[in-house]
């Protein structure tokens, strides 16, 4: 009886010393077929959101439907095979390892935006990917049961707004924030007992990235409390990376924080300077010619810097405009007598350089700085900017 004990334990420290010493797979071997599409070149691309690039990992000619791939990935990524020269593509959770995938064209969803300057392709819905232990977490939030009944919701408002009256609209409007407060609700609950189910997943990064995109409102706290669940492999993933630089810059911009400076064009090209503003009461003043909320709002500041600008309020106007016939043109018409700057867009399709640095999310948008520079007030409303104006300076 000892004698098959002492065996039985040699056996599990054979097992345990055979399992450490298995290494974790350092390249990825992708295999794969596809109906409906017999020759051309696929590429495995990986998309960067912060400047919006993309880089192709490897590639490979299509023969006879079928394609290999085979590369190292410095962690797990969501990812697009693409089809070519006809912009055929399926998305998948990309890690190092051995994976299948299994697609057939049929039911796949075309779009044309040619005639925007975008490209005409096709999203393949039906495929099956295999040995991507990532891509399988994936699908559990794509394939939850709730998720598809939200999903078919808002399939149907669509289906009903495209058909509806003016007046149906208007309802239906009430009827579809309601299912999407609902939505968010569920959606936050479920990332979040995902991450604590799952800490060391990049794909509990890339869902909650995903979440943050349309909700960049969420209390700072919020954001600190759930970024710090991350462990090991998810906080070097690329959307870790991008929700901790964002949280960083949130900090900054946080009140009682001296606000980033800037140097900006003035309509005569001389150069303006935000830190040459210290000793007075800041508003800067997010804008464009063609946001007509902006446009709105003008003549209520006017009244405002009339009443207010010999206290010691100054405003600066950051145009969101990259034509400047157009700005020129709205500034000729508002005839606004404060300062006035331009944004720039160093990088092409990309967000303002000082909107970037300010986190602007939509227009118009308020920033109040005090005296020494700091900040007041961050994207609050027109009437709270207007009330700690006038507290300050009365």
């Amino acid at each position: 009886m000892r004698r098959i004990q002492k065996i039985g334990v040699c056996l599990l420290l054979l097992f345990v010393t055979v399992a450490c010493t298995q290494k974790k797979k350092t390249e990825f071997h992708l295999k794969g077929t596809i109906k409906g599409i017999e020759t051309g070149q696929i590429k495995l691309v990986q998309f960067d959101d912060t400047d919006r690039t993309s880089t192709t990992i490897d590639s490979a000619e299509l023969k006879n439907g079928s394609f290999e791939l085979k590369g190292k990935l410095d962690n797990p990524q969501m990812m697009r095979l693409i089809f070519v020269p006809k912009n055929w593509s399926l998305s998948l959770f990309m890690e190092n390892a051995n994976i299948t995938v299994e697609g057939d064209t049929t039911g796949a969803e075309h779009y044309d935006y040619s005639g925007y300057g975008g490209e005409a392709g096709a999203i393949i819905k039906t495929y099956t990917v295999k040995g991507s232990a990532s891509h399988d977490l994936f699908l559990t939030y794509e394939g939850d049961a709730q998720k598809k009944k939200f999903d078919g919701a808002f399939a149907e408002l669509n289906k009903k707004y495209a058909d509806a009256t003016v007046e149906e609209q208007e309802a239906l409007h009430a009827t579809s924030d309601s299912v999407r407060r609902q939505y968010k609700q569920w959606e936050e609950n479920w990332i979040n007992e995902f991450i604590h189910t799952n800490p060391s997943s990049a794909v509990g990064a890339y869902l909650f990235r995903n979440y943050y995109q349309f909700n960049e409102d969420m209390p700072l706290e919020k954001m600190e409390s759930t970024l710090a669940l991350f462990k090991e492999e998810a906080l070097s993933s690329p959307y870790y990376v991008q929700l901790d630089a964002d949280l960083k810059k949130r900090i900054a911009l946080s009140p009682g924080n001296v606000a980033p400076d800037f140097t900006a064009l003035r309509p005569d090209s001389t150069e303006f300077t935000l830190s040459s503003t210290r000793g007075k009461l800041v508003l800067i003043d997010f804008w464009a010619s063609w946001c007509v909320p902006c446009r709105k709002a003008i003549p209520h500041w006017k009244e405002v810097y009339a009443k207010y600008h010999e206290k010691g309020l100054e405003i600066v106007s950051v145009t969101n405009d990259n034509d400047w016939k157009a700005w020129f043109r709205a500034l000729e018409q508002e005839k606004m007598p404060w300062i006035q700057v331009a944004d720039e867009f160093p990088v092409k399709n990309m967000p303002s350089r000082i909107g970037t640095q300010y986190m602007i999310p939509y227009l118009p948008s308020y920033v109040l700085l005090d005296t020494k520079g700091k900040i007041v007030f961050h994207n609050a409303s027109e009437e709270d900017t207007t009330k700690e104006i006038e507290k300050r300076l009365n």
